[in-house]
This record gives C-alpha cells, structure tokens and sequence, in this order.
C-alpha cells in the first residue's frame, strides 16, 4: 500500500506508538502563537479586573445616593471580566502544553475553557447590544 504524499501528519502517524496527536513544526508555531495572543488579552482583562475593582472603591469615596448599588455593580463585572481572564488563560495554557505533550486530553481542556469564555464573550455582547438598542429606542 502506497502513502498518500498530501496527507496530514497525523495520518502518517505510526499508530503503534501511541500517540494520539502529531502535531507539524508549523502547527506546533501556530498554536504556541495563538496561546501567546490569548495570554496577553488575559493580561489586559485582568488589568480591567483591577480597575474596576478601583471603581467600586470609588464609589464609596464618592458617597452619593445609589454609591452602593455602584459598589456592588462594578464588582460583579469585575468577577465576570475575572472569569474571562481565566478562562481565556487556561485555553492558552491547555493549548500550549497539549501540543507540545501531544496530548489530547490537555487540549481538550482547553477548547472547554475557551468555549466558556466565548459563552461569556457572547452574553456580553448581546447584553450590549440589547443594552444601545434601548437606548436607543427607549
């Protein structure tokens, strides 16, 4: 039987050695810079973290009417932004290690973290965009 010279590396894998992935020097790359992207917006959300953390304590500096509901609001997006951070972090991370590892349970975990962090993504920008429609139309 004669090998396909147009298959993927990880066809022409020797299934006998157990492993589960191979991944190419140039996709091996491609990861490793996409986990690069992903790690440095986790930065930049947890610098948002910090800020709003900053807002809500500012809020009580303020100690206006309704300082509290601000308070308290300001904190829950800075738990969600958080949530983000970390999500979007961990999918860095499980990406990374599992191709290098080839490991496909590594991977795995970190397609979960990144579809939570697109879940999150999503809400807020429909919550947005619900939010600029009653704007304004209200």
């Amino acid at each position: 039987m004669q090998d396909n010279p147009f298959a993927p590396p990880s066809a022409a894998a020797d299934v006998s050695a157990g492993r589960g992935l191979v991944f190419s020097p140039e996709g091996a790359a491609v990861v490793s810079s996409l986990a690069t992207w992903m790690r440095g917006l986790s930065i930049i959300l947890y610098i948002g973290v910090g800020f709003l953390v900053l807002g809500s304590f500012a809020f009580l500096a303020v100690g206006k009417s309704g300082a509290m509901v601000g308070m308290i609001g300001f904190l829950i997006l800075g738990v969600l932004l958080g949530l983000a951070a970390k999500w979007l972090r961990g999918a860095a991370e499980g990406f990374e290690r599992g191709v290098m590892s080839d490991d496909e349970m590594t991977i795995g975990m970190g397609f979960r973290n990144l579809r939570a962090y697109l879940i999150l993504a999503g809400l807020a920008s429909v919550l947005s965009l619900a939010n600029t429609v009653y704007q304004v139309v209200g």
